[in-house]
């Protein structure tokens, strides 16, 4: 990891109003995520985590606390960020290349000057020949790749992944974590990483932030120090198999506490 915090959240809770009682999704939560490392949030379902990243993504307001990304204070959505959603929510009229180019498009940014860009990363995430496909014409794992590149095109000091692997079949998840490492140890890009999966979070992170149930916060932080790059063979060693039961250890106290 090199030096310097990229993010910084302090204190961070968000209050939903409804009809009923205010419902606290998050609560006194703090993480920071260093400049090219790739941290994980596990957590229960329904314990904060896809708002965490939302008040990050400046997609929510904050009720209270602080998230800074590289010192500035979050007000709203920001272009030195990357978002990856559960679901790559691709354009059907547009072809992969066009999709891939959205981003530079909202930010008004030379479209023409950045499509060598695109097809360069087209190529790193294995979709070198697919440009001018349609999202129809490709499985879900190629759509999740044409995602990552479109949140990867206007070179995004933060990416930020929401459960991105959740509607694969378990072999396409496998293979799209292997080629998730690769890309990152090439671009190096900090990441942070939303996942219900605990050996995902181990086999991709360098540290593993553990929430509560809600209303969620950091309870713990688990680095993870395998070595890289990770490969298939990593998952049965044992270093693999007790880091994953530590965090599940963890897991199942809190459930037990907040129960």
């Amino acid at each position: 990891m090199t030096q310097g915090r990229v993010l910084e959240v302090a204190g961070l809770a968000v209050v939903y109003q409804s009809n009923r009682e205010p419902q606290r999704a998050v609560e006194n939560c703090d993480i920071s995520v260093g400049a090219g490392e790739f941290v994980s949030i596990i957590g229960p379902s329904g314990c904060g985590k896809s708002t965490l990243l939302s008040v990050v993504a400046g997609l929510l307001e904050a009720t209270r606390g602080r998230v800074s990304i590289l010192g500035s204070e979050v007000r709203g959505p920001r272009p030195e960020v990357g978002m990856v959603f559960q679901r790559p929510t691709l354009l059907p009229w547009m072809n992969v290349i066009e999709n891939v180019l959205i981003p530079v498009r909202a930010l008004g940014r030379n479209v023409e000057a950045h499509r060598q860009q695109a097809q360069d990363l087209l190529k790193l995430v294995g979709l070198g020949t697919h440009a001018r496909h349609y999202p129809h014409e490709l499985s879900g794992g190629m759509q999740q790749r044409v995602g990552l590149a479109r949140a990867l095109i206007h070179d995004p000091g933060l990416l930020l992944m929401d459960e991105p692997f959740a509607a694969l079949d378990a072999m396409t998840r496998e293979r799209m974590s292997l080629e998730l490492q690769d890309i990152w140890m090439a671009r190096r890009k900090t990441v942070l990483f939303i996942t219900h999966s605990i050996p995902e979070a181990v086999f991709l992170s360098d540290r593993i932030a553990v929430m509560t149930p809600s209303p969620g916060r950091i309870e713990r932080e688990i680095a993870i120090d395998l070595p890289r790059p990770r490969r298939v063979e990593t998952l049965a060693s044992p270093a693999f198999a007790a880091l994953c039961g530590e965090i599940r250890e963890t897991f199942n106290a809190l459930a037990g506490e907040h129960a």
